[in-house]
């Protein structure tokens, strides 16, 4: 199965985006299959109980529970909002751990191989909410690949082709050791 990459951010030209398709591109030129969840697909309230045992499971959670649980591993680029990931990323993965019936559901997440992107413009690149997404998702069951992408200084670092070719090696050498540990779980 392919692996499933998702971006906290429906923000034109993110950089959470770009950091993502870097590990894309990595992992595509070792010979995987990446598939990338839009948020236009996503069009989901915010996640309450009331909402949920009025209204059911959002049809896009169904299909989104679908493509983690049959996904070999997750990518998540996790924009940084104020030292925490931002509510559109929470919001889904919140919804993404509800069953149809109402009930915590953490099934697709259950040792499912996780990496997380992160970047800014600051010079952390993210990394603090990159470390509360780790530790949401441990708590959820999934398994977090220790090396995060981070990409900080973001307007330059992205900037040109020349500018990212550190990012690009760094890019492999993570999809190279995220790609072993998926392997590795997925036996």
């Amino acid at each position: 199965m392919p692996l499933i990459s998702l971006v906290g951010s429906d923000r034109p030209k993110s950089f959470n985006a770009s950091a993502v398709s870097l590990v894309e591109s990595a992992l595509q030129s070792l010979g995987e299959d990446t598939h990338r969840v839009g948020w236009e697909n996503l069009d989901l309230p915010i996640y309450s109980q009331v909402i949920e045992s009025e209204q059911g499971l959002p049809d896009a959670i169904t299909e989104l529970r679908a493509k983690l649980a049959g996904a070999d591993g997750l990518i998540i680029g996790c924009p940084e909002y104020n030292g925490f990931m931002p509510p559109l990323l929470l919001n889904t993965l919140t919804w993404a751990t509800r069953n149809q019936q109402g009930q915590p559901d953490l099934s697709p997440f259950r040792f499912k191989p996780c990496l997380i992107c992160a970047s800014s413009p600051g010079g952390l690149g993210g990394i603090r909410a990159a470390s509360h997404l780790a530790n949401y998702l441990l708590g959820i069951g999934a398994s977090v690949y220790p090396d995060f992408f981070i990409v900080p200084n973001a307007f330059t670092a992205l900037a040109t082709a020349e500018a990212s070719e550190p990012l690009n090696a760094r890019a492999e050498t993570i999809a190279d050791g995220f790609l072993a540990r998926t392997r590795l779980i997925s036996g």
